[in-house]
């Protein structure tokens, strides 16, 4: 049986014990079913992990030991997901496949198209919700990192956010020169350097966006004839850039956890 992951962000690395509070307590004793002697993964999200063995359960705790601790170095540059919000809960499901496809930042935008226009109060209850889908994922797929996930920002706010970014591609529909085959293939430096893409809504951009954004140094392109779902074309557009980066299709050795 693989050895089970527990997110837990702030870690000192020089502890020697951890206390896990209800919600973990509840998991791992009840779904889990796992006993004092059993072996834990927790993770900080930031990169490292810690080999734990349970000591002792309290009544809504749960104590580890620490046994060892590790940094995963990330053999690639960052990748940045800016994803328009789609409608409904779409951007739950965006997030969980990302996550597990390794972006390691996403910032949801608004647009001149977009369709949600959330209060401040929805907006905070979504981003809890998204970095929480986050972690989970993190947790499921065995990633050392959890994705940062930004705050709602208005459309000239990214293309802010790209400013010192070496390579961003920015996918609209009506784009009829170059796909993204063409743009990755012709940039040798791919696993080298950060990588930051822009995903429009369901109506897509305007031409002034398209305008503002290649004044702005991104590179316009296409995913071909098909007409993707908002929450289809990222995670397309995630699998075929990781690929060509090599983070997908290769197997690297893992150390073993004993």
């Amino acid at each position: 049986m693989s050895i089970q992951r527990i997110y837990r962000p702030g870690i000192k690395e020089s502890s020697t014990e951890e206390e896990l509070g209800p919600e973990d307590h509840h998991y791992i004793k009840h779904v889990l079913r796992l006993k004092p002697g059993n072996r834990l993964v927790l993770f900080d999200g930031r990169g490292r992990e810690y080999k734990t063995v349970i000591r002792e359960f309290g009544k809504k705790s749960v104590l580890v030991d620490i046994i060892s601790s590790h940094e995963i170095e990330d053999a690639l540059p960052p990748l940045t997901l800016a994803q328009a919000l789609p409608k409904e809960n779409k951007m739950d499901f965006i997030i969980q496949k990302a996550t597990e496809l390794g972006v390691e930042r996403i910032i949801p935008f608004t647009s001149s198209r977009t369709v949600p226009r959330l209060s401040t109060d929805k907006a905070a209850a979504r981003l809890k919700r998204w970095r929480k889908i986050a972690a989970e994922a993190s947790k499921q797929c065995g990633s050392p990192k959890v994705p940062e996930v930004s705050n709602i920002l208005p459309f000239d706010a990214i293309l802010d956010e790209a400013a010192n970014v070496p390579l961003k591609l920015f996918f609209w529909e009506e784009e009829s020169r170059q796909g993204i085959g063409d743009v990755l293939k012709g940039e040798t430096r791919l696993a080298d350097i950060p990588l930051f893409f822009v995903v429009g809504p369901e109506g897509g951009f305007s031409r002034n966006e398209v305008e503002a954004a290649e004044l702005r140094g991104f590179t316009t392109a296409h995913l071909g004839r098909r007409i993707l779902r908002a929450e289809t074309a990222p995670l397309v557009i995630l699998s075929i850039i990781q690929y060509e980066r090599g983070a997908i299709g290769t197997f690297p050795e893992k150390e073993a956890v004993t």
